[in-house]
């Protein structure tokens, strides 16, 4: 494993652009802000000689940032859950939140009722807060630049994740509106979804096409790196300390964050002369620009491949609502776990498999193109063919997890949709060959769009359908597991009438660009 992740975006001996395709004038620097006051210019010029130049080193880079969200998220879902859950014990047995509570004595039906609806509420929230920041968010992205663009959005973050905590530390009262008002704070920058965007973006905006989509799996490679540590850290420090402890260490992490940002450049080329003009246009212009800017976003959409290949999307905010607060509610339920327990289902061995796909997937997928091989399959071929055998195992596992009364059987579950893991960047690398580079920004605040859509149907959907198997039992309880399955076939329907992108492929040049870096290629770079 570690000679394959050493190839192109370690090594700087094969940076990510080629000699000739490498152009660091992409890169903000002091010369391009003639016009602008002196102070500025040597600002800017002390803080860009820190800044790295080498595409694989601010990819590396964007791994980290992307590996240190998603551990702070990660880390931060279950305590939280936790301490919410036992809010919501004192209310229910009418006990001082001083005095402790046996968490299996919290498993009664009417306080894990509660906390489902009020999973489904904060899902109709987040997606609320998303259809009205991820587009408009997006286009700021392709306008101020990736840079600001994260740092708003990782400042609303931070913000909104406090909220519940500072609630329950004061000794307020739990309220379900209460609680989730703590989600309005990510319309501050656009919450999480724009921020990894940002991070996509960036790293879209560095690689070459023939290294494109290596770029997307280095970062997913950082964000399932850190589905594997959050959860286990929270696991060992629930049990060992407390649930206040890892979510102090969520808030620890900001400065590192910060500090990453420091080495890295604004990746979208603009010239800052031509922002300074822009800047002095009137408002109601850039208004309208502004509304110009949304429809051609809109636009994208008129495209019949791409509305169809965002069924994927559509279907990733369930699947993530599902594995994770559904998941660790069901098994804490149903199986007797505590919840610090069920953070390790989130944790090795399946983020250790989850890893291994993502590394194994370029080679398998060599398999395909391999212009000797028996399969011949052009780029989009094999990257939609993949998406679907991904999305068969997400069919099969949440099947048997639907079905499972015991746990092992529930585990295999588990084991099976693990396999289809890498949906997601498998499914982004299909929609983008149907854009050009410079509306990257634009489709990924689409694909936002469309993970709040997802959200707003499938949370509160779960929440009702957990719901339904308590009320019911038997084998109405993996209702929401079938419910998951529904969408999963939904989307792989959609992808069967997606076709090729009109642009001309050629499985032998391919080939011979894949003679570097992990050499997965993607639909997107067929041009």
């Amino acid at each position: 494993m570690a000679s394959t992740l050493a190839d192109p975006y370690v090594e700087a001996a094969e940076p990510l652009l080629g000699p000739d395709e490498h152009d660091d004038s992409q890169f903000p620097t002091p010369e391009d802000g003639d016009g602008l006051a002196d102070n500025t210019k040597r600002r800017l010029r002390i803080t860009t000689q820190f800044q790295v130049q080498n595409p694989a080193t601010i990819i590396l880079l964007l791994s980290v940032l992307m590996l240190l969200i998603t551990t702070s998220g990660m880390m931060y879902m279950i305590p939280i859950f936790r301490l919410v859950e036992d809010a919501f014990c004192h209310v229910y047995y009418d006990k001082d939140p001083s005095e402790p509570i046996d968490e299996r004595l919290c498993k009664t039906d009417a306080v894990q009722g509660r906390l489902a609806f009020l999973g489904g509420v904060g899902a109709m929230m987040n997606s609320f807060v998303g259809v009205v920041s991820a587009l408009p968010y997006g286009i700021l992205a392709d306008r101020i630049g990736r840079k600001p663009s994260f740092i708003l959005a990782y400042v609303g973050i931070v913000v909104g994740f406090g909220w519940a905590p500072l609630l329950l530390a004061i000794g307020a009262t739990p309220s379900i509106p209460l609680v989730v008002s703590g989600s309005l704070f990510f319309l501050i920058g656009g919450g999480v979804p724009v921020a990894m965007n940002c991070l996509n973006a960036m790293a879209s905006d560095i690689s070459s096409e023939s290294d494109r989509s290596t770029g997307f799996l280095y970062l997913s490679f950082g964000a399932v790196s850190g589905t594997l540590v959050g959860p286990f850290l929270a696991g060992i420090l629930m049990e060992k300390v407390s649930p206040w402890f890892p979510i102090f260490l969520v808030f620890a992490i900001t400065p590192f964050v910060f500090g990453i940002l420091v080495f890295l450049p604004e990746t979208l080329p603009i010239k800052l002369k031509q922002a300074t003009q822009e800047d002095a246009q009137p408002i109601l212009t850039k208004i309208r620009e502004a509304g110009k800017e949304l429809m051609i976003s809109l636009n994208l959409l008129r495209n019949t491949n791409i509305l169809l290949s965002m069924a994927v999307f559509f279907l990733q905010p369930i699947l993530f609502h599902a594995s994770s607060s559904t998941m660790v509610q069901y098994v804490s339920k149903y199986f007797g776990w505590t919840l610090a327990q069920t953070s390790y289902l989130l944790s090795p061995p399946l983020s250790i498999l989850h890893l291994l796909i993502i590394v194994a997937l370029p080679r398998i997928a060599k398999i395909f193109t391999d212009p000797t091989g028996r399969f011949l399959l052009s780029i989009f071929s094999k990257d939609i063919l993949l998406t679907k055998i991904s999305l068969l195992f997400l069919l099969a596992g949440a099947l048997l997890e639907g079905f499972s009364q015991e746990i092992v059987m529930f585990l295999i579950g588990l084991v099976v949709s693990t396999l289809g893991s890498a949906t997601s960047p498998l499914g982004r690398a299909v929609v983008t060959a149907y854009v050009d580079p410079q509306q990257t920004s634009r489709l990924y605040g689409l694909i936002s769009l469309l993970d709040t859509f997802g959200l707003s149907i499938g949370g509160p959907t779960l929440a009702w359908s957990f719901n339904i198997g308590l009320s019911r039992k038997g084998l109405w309880r993996g209702l929401p597991w079938f419910v998951v399955a529904s969408f999963i076939m939904a989307a792989l329907i959609a992808l069967l009438f997606v076709t090729n992108p009109e642009k001309p492929s050629d499985t032998a040049s391919s080939e011979e660009e894949d003679s570097s870096g992990l050499g997965y290629q993607s639909a997107s770079e067929e041009t």
